[in-house]
């Protein structure tokens, strides 16, 4: 009778995720380690695990995000006075409304434009912080105009 012997394992060698002992394709896992002899996790179930732990803190931090930000804005804004400030500027007054109900910052942009509607420069403002239903009143230099503006325009988010 003629033994047929198994072909030698293709598969790479793995080494015991405890303390780097070789383990066999299938294990995780040594026994010297695993001396209760308990079942390991497979990489489907492991993995598995993982995606569902991620899929469920994305969508917990979007809960977060969505409550954190409740009430919060919108933002109503409108230039009170634009002053020249030179050399080559302008100093801006804004009033800002918070029409929400909790406080926060409104994020402005402020445009200064010329007659033909080009804008000639774009600063940013940071409103607040302010209160829900609160009014304040800002002020930003434009710098950096060749030009006196024929308008400042601003929006707010």
């Amino acid at each position: 009778m003629s033994r047929r012997s198994e072909p030698p394992d293709s598969r790479a060698s793995r080494r015991c995720i405890k303390c780097g002992r070789e383990v066999g394709p299938d294990e995780s896992i040594c026994e010297v380690c695993n001396r209760a002899g308990m079942a390991t996790p497979s990489a489907s179930q492991y993995h598995g695990t993982m995606v569902v732990a991620i899929i469920a803190g994305v969508v917990g931090l979007a809960i977060w995000a969505s409550l954190a930000m409740r009430g919060v804005g919108p933002y109503e804004a409108r230039v009170l006075g634009v002053q020249p400030a030179p050399p080559g500027a302008v100093e801006v007054t804004v009033e800002v409304e918070n029409l929400g109900t909790s406080r926060g910052y409104g994020k402005c942009q402020l445009r200064a434009i010329d007659a033909g509607r080009t804008v000639l420069r774009v600063q940013a403002l940071s409103a607040g912080p302010l209160d829900g239903g609160q009014v304040g009143t800002f002020s930003q230099r434009i710098s950096g105009l060749a030009e006196m503006p024929d308008r400042v325009e601003v929006s707010c988010t």
